[in-house]
């Protein structure tokens, strides 16, 4: 069970999240030509793209929470498949807006496309984090999510890429159809990979006669027979237990270091100040690292049984990092602190997350794991606002604005210590 599922699960987080991020280029390349064509000054188009993928970015996080408690209700399974269902087909009906003459509909049609793939975003994530502690026990639960993680994160960093190539080779309208039809393929894969049996009602197995991950009975079930409010009091009990709200904080702090590395960087590597040859691919470089590392690092918070340890030796690493890497950087320097920065992000993602499964009930686990998507992309506004709040208003370099996130990492991870042993997080 745990092989098949952890498979089918991982190959549909692998194919929704590449179809939706190879899609997200061609659909802002779609609605500037569309918008420029029907008159809108070109500055004003670029602006629109911003504001479109904000819509879609707050969405998509927000909406994680009561669709993961959906998912608690009614299966990990059919909702992942709503999910990637929505989303492809979202992504299958753009081309259709070309029919649209008017820019305020082309915007207003794109606007509402992109909504359609943010429920999906967070519904097949929310569903994919829950089954993941499902299906996982307490000696491989870090690699159930090391891999899942893995699958996720490779395209959150190449799936744009890719896209863009596709979108070259084909075009935008089949690369529409393309991306569509892979999160259509990613359903299937849910369908066919991602079991799950329902709770018998005479079930009176607890905690402490299973190896399942969980705080009380953890079978691979799903709680269909509870109400709204009950499902509503359960994400409320799971968010305010003292690991999970600790692990919200982690997400939060280090999705905003990510952000804060990831656009200063990729602004850097395109400067005249880059270091020849490998300004433009550290980002590439740390990517890759973290996508590297992430099943080896579950692998160690499950032999070591230790979460919290590692996700602040994570925290530490981070900090060390951003506040490295822009001293007196040579290529070499440039990428050993991309790879040490890219490693540290994920020794701090795939232990918050097996906390969050361990401290929660399978009835509850989908809705916290949608709270902590949420939390995820507040932490992504966060660094990015914080980001050019620096630069911008307080005038600060690239190598100061790097030293105060990394201080507030180290902050977090110097926080999280004296609490580890307090609330015994393991």
């Amino acid at each position: 069970m745990f092989r098949r599922g952890l498979a089918g699960v991982t190959t549909m987080t692998l194919l929704s999240y590449g179809g939706e991020y190879m899609a997200f280029t061609s659909v802002l390349t779609w609605l500037y030509n569309l918008t420029t064509a029907r008159g809108v000054d070109p500055l004003q188009a670029y602006g629109f793209g911003f504001l479109v993928s904000a819509v879609y970015l707050l969405v998509s996080g927000v909406l994680a929470v009561p669709f993961g408690s959906l998912s608690d209700r009614f299966g990990r399974r059919p909702l992942a498949v709503v999910g990637c269902v929505s989303a492809g087909l979202s992504i299958l009906d753009l081309p259709a807006t070309a029919l649209l003459t008017e820019a305020n509909f082309v915007i207003l049609a794109v606007s509402l496309v992109l909504i359609f793939v943010g429920i999906g975003h967070g519904t097949f994530t929310a569903s994919a984090l829950a089954y993941a502690g499902d299906i996982s026990s307490s000696s491989n639960v870090g690699q159930a999510y090391g891999l899942v993680e893995t699958a996720e994160y490779a395209m959150f960093m190449f799936g744009t890429p890719l896209g863009f190539i596709v979108a070259q080779l084909y075009g935008n309208i089949w690369t529409f159809v393309i991306t569509g039809g892979i999160l259509l393929t990613a359903a299937l894969a849910a369908v066919v990979g991602m079991p799950e049996r329902r709770r018998n009602a005479d079930s009176t197995a607890s905690s402490s006669q299973s190896a399942e991950v969980g705080k009380t009975d953890a079978s691979l079930a799903v709680g269909g027979n509870s109400g709204p409010q009950g499902q509503i009091k359960l994400l409320f009990k799971a968010v305010q237990d003292s690991g999970v709200l600790i692990a919200l904080i982690a997400i939060f702090f280090v999705s905003m270091g990510f952000t804060a590395f990831r656009i200063y960087m990729t602004q850097y590597g395109t400067s005249g100040q880059a270091v020849p040859v490998v300004g433009p691919y550290l980002i590439s470089i740390m990517a890759i690292a973290s996508t590297l590392a992430a099943v080896p690092i579950g692998k160690l918070v499950d032999l070591s049984k230790k979460r919290m340890p590692v996700l602040i030796v994570g925290f530490v690493i981070e900090a060390i990092a951003l506040v490295a890497i822009l001293v007196n950087p040579t290529a070499l320097t440039l990428i050993a602190w991309s790879v040490a920065f890219g490693v540290a992000i994920m020794l701090v993602r795939i232990p918050q997350a097996v906390i969050v499964a361990e401290r929660t009930q399978v009835e509850n686990r989908a809705g916290a794991m949608g709270a902590n998507h949420a939390v995820e992309h507040i932490g992504y506004g966060a660094g990015a606002f914080l980001g050019g709040l620096f630069v911008v208003s307080f005038g600060l370099s690239s190598l100061t604005s790097f030293a105060v996130f990394g201080a507030m990492s180290l902050v977090a991870g110097l926080v999280f210590l004296p609490l580890w042993k307090k609330l015994g997080l393991n």
